[in-house]
């Protein structure tokens, strides 16, 4: 501050000499482990004299002499040995280490992680029961020094409050997660002892650590081994014989702590025929039990009960969260591969069908339209290709563009279209209307977007010779790859709905035929109500219908339709909520079928339930606790280094990662086998599949904030609308 390196030729500033700071961090009173802050650092003055003609300090008076830290020690107690045990407790090595202590009648102080209490209330019970003690070792188990006080404090706290919901009692006890030395050497290491002192927490620290939570040693030719509970043993012994502190640093969590257990069972009677005795912590400050875990205090024996609600709200969350996670992946992993196996049942029934080549049924192309004019005419001329469709009727539903003026423009000489214009009532009522006035047998509905491959038709109608089928399903395909969204949707269109609809209609469980490409049996659609507004998905509920009535719902892959998929997140979002609240309608209104009408009732309906809405609303949730896990492993790294860090919790951490990590890839990977059966039935480009994780990690989170407002909307009641999506025409006219 003096000898500025940035200033270096301008005169020194005298008044940075005026503030002396202590050059040395810590000074200790006594030679135990039971910590007080005695002191705070202050800063020290003086006073400069200067020679005003040439600027030269001629002297100086110091007004007061800077101070340190001090911090009392305790008294160091021969021949008296504590047992500690930190970051429990856990299962089954707590019950180990108390079965031990009690065969060896000797007692033990456990400084508990405040989440790992709560998770196992009833060791805690136990702890207490039988004579221990119990101090606070924060909830998460953070580097003190390196959060905000806000977040210490609640760290300390959540502990206090976890035991005394579990036994009525505080503790004045606490231990700081990774600084447990009874010798702190830099001032961020007094940081948790000034602030436990603030609380009314007395730190214990310690001199003995065997470092029992190393499972491996290094050998002197480089190979490691385990390490064995007399090698434990054996330092815990050589560190007290030294007579340089009282308590041993051992663990009860965060890892393998069978090794503990054993070396207790040897350490404890060689120290004993020596003479030494075995204390509690609060023998060593010459306390009682009651008096360093004192009953809840009034204020805080009223909030008990709310504490142990909150609590066990808490773990009951966590508990089904993890329940959810494991049976999500287990049940989306039997999902693809029953899918995956009726798909590929289905390609192989597609490859030996034969369609009567006599069945000619006159077919009717029907076109809702609002604000359709950019793309209206390429639709209706893919529509018109080949020859296939007796008429195309093209309903404008009140569109405020030019949509009827390029119909009327584009075909008034074809008299196979026919144009007719309502005030705007819904694309169910345009549909209704196109029907009335259709003459065809089967009515092949369509989007305005949709452009039909060459044969679309005539391959929607062939199916219908069967006259049990009711309706069919075309294969929809993206058309407009303009970017990463439109690329991601066309992913999914191929590996999810496509797929899956070939797998359901082994089953006669078919989910939906899309408003973008299906076909419709008039007698089908007449003895079912026709199209419903009840719905935001009129397509699905009459597939639901007609199904129900006992029709057969087919699928003809090689029918392909090529949509417009929105472009941009706003357009997907507005698209997407339409058709998930319309499913959450759908099955609301058809709830009677749950479990009836076949694989209909009793697979599809309920795995829709599972799939689309619960698991997807609880996906977030999901996601949140792995990288809150990771936020944590990550924490670790940086704070404390990957080696050396003598932080014991990181194992569990790591050890989860590794293991929700692997739960994932292992997802992901029976996942892209799945998405490389749709791509291989559907002749798609596998370089495409390379979007398979960015789809994963970036697309379905905008499906999930789909799923929770449409959720949100459907608790509320209220009521959603359409949503029109602004069209560019960017659909690539199929060949």
């Amino acid at each position: 501050t003096f000898f500025n390196r940035e200033r270096l030729l301008a005169p020194p500033d005298l008044a940075q000499l005026a503030v002396v700071k202590y050059p040395y961090d810590i000074e200790y009173v006594g030679n135990g482990e039971i910590l007080t802050v005695e002191a705070m650092p202050e800063d020290g003055r003086r006073r400069m004299e200067v020679d005003r003609a040439t600027g030269f300090v001629l002297d100086e008076a110091y007004e007061r002499l800077p101070t340190t830290f001090v911090i009392r020690r305790g008294e160091l107690r021969p021949k008296q040995v504590a047992l500690t045990f930190d970051d429990g407790p856990s299962e089954p090595f707590t019950g180990l280490i108390l079965d031990a202590l009690r065969d060896l009648r000797v007692p033990g102080t456990f400084f508990v992680i405040g989440e790992n209490a709560e998770r196992h209330p009833d060791l805690v019970e136990r702890i207490w029961r039988e004579g221990h003690e119990l101090g606070n070792h924060s909830y998460t188990h953070p580097d003190i020094a390196a959060v905000s006080e806000r977040r210490a404090r609640l760290e300390l706290t959540a502990t206090q409050r976890a035991l005394q919901s579990i036994l009525g009692r505080s503790t004045i006890m606490f231990r700081p997660p990774y600084n447990a030395d009874a010798e702190p050497s830099r001032a961020d290491e007094v940081r948790p002892i000034l602030l436990a002192a603030r609380l009314g927490y007395l730190t214990v620290g310690e001199f003995i650590d065997p470092r029992d939570w190393e499972l491996e040693r290094y050998l002197p030719d480089g190979t490691r081994r385990r390490r064995t509970a007399e090698e434990i043993a054996g330092l815990i012994e050589g560190q007290v014989r030294k007579e340089r502190g009282n308590t041993v640093l051992l663990h009860d969590g965060g890892g393998d702590r069978s090794r503990t257990a054993a070396a207790l069972r040897l350490v404890v009677p060689r120290l004993q025929a020596e003479g030494y005795r075995f204390v509690s912590v609060s023998g060593l400050v010459g306390a009682s039990r009651d008096q360093v875990m004192p009953p809840a205090n009034q204020g805080d024996a009223a909030l008990i009960g709310v504490d142990r609600a909150v609590f066990e709200a808490f773990y009951w969350a966590g508990w089904l969260l993890r329940l959810a996670f494991l049976s999500a992946i287990a049940l989306a992993v039997l999902r693809i591969a029953l899918v995956s196996v009726l798909a590929a049942a289905a390609r192989r029934r597609e490859r030996r069908r034969t369609f009567d080549p006599s069945y000619r049924p006159s077919v009717s192309v029907l076109i809702a339209a609002f604000n359709e004019a950019g793309v209206i005419e390429g639709t209706i001329r893919a529509a018109l290709a080949g020859g296939d469709a007796a008429q195309v009727v093209v309903v404008d539903d009140g569109s405020r563009d030019a949509t009827a003026e390029v119909v009327r423009r584009a075909f008034a000489a074809d008299p196979r279209v026919r144009l007719l214009r309502q005030e705007n009532r819904g694309k169910a009522a345009a549909l209704n209307l196109a029907v009335a006035a259709s003459t065809g047998e089967i009515l092949v509905c369509l989007d305005a977007d949709t452009r039909l491959a060459p044969g679309a038709v005539a391959k929607l109608a062939r199916p219908f010779a069967d006259p049990a089928v009711g309706a069919v399903a075309g294969n929809v395909k993206v058309g407009n790859l303009v970017n990463l969204l439109t690329r991601l949707q066309s992913i999914e269109y191929v590996t999810s709905q496509n797929l899956d609809r070939r797998a359901y209609a082994r089953l006669n469980a078919v989910t939906v035929v899309p408003g973008a490409a299906g076909a419709w049996r008039r007698s089908a659609v007449a003895a079912a109500g026709g199209f419903l507004a009840d719905t935001l998905a009129e397509d699905m509920d009459l597939t639901w219908r007609i199904r129900r009535a006992g029709a057969r719902v087919e699928v003809e892959p090689q029918a392909l339709g090529f949509t417009e998929a929105p472009h941009t997140i706003r357009t997907l979002f507005r698209q997407r909520f339409r058709w998930v609240f319309g499913t959450l309608q759908c099955l609301w209104k058809h709830r009677d079928a749950l479990g009836r009408y076949g694989w209909f009732g009793t697979l599809m309906m309920p795995s829709m339930w599972l799939f689309q809405i619960f698991y997807q609303a609880l996906s977030p949730l999901i996601d949140l606790q792995v990288a809150w896990v990771l936020g944590c492993l990550l924490e670790s790294l940086l704070f404390r280094g990957v080696l050396g860090a003598d932080w014991q919790p990181l194992p569990v951490l790591a050890a989860t990662l590794y293991h929700v990590g692997f739960l994932y890839l292992f997802f992901f990977l029976i996942e892209l086998a799945g998405s490389a059966l749709a791509f291989w039935m559907d002749r798609e480009d596998y370089r495409r599949l390379w979007w398979l994780f960015t789809q994963r990690f970036l697309y379905r989170q905008i499906m999930y904030m789909v799923v929770l407002k449409s959720i949100q909307a459907a608790l509320v009641g209220r009521r959603a609308h359409w949503g029109k999506i602004e069209r560019q025409g960017t659909v690539a006219a199929p060949d």
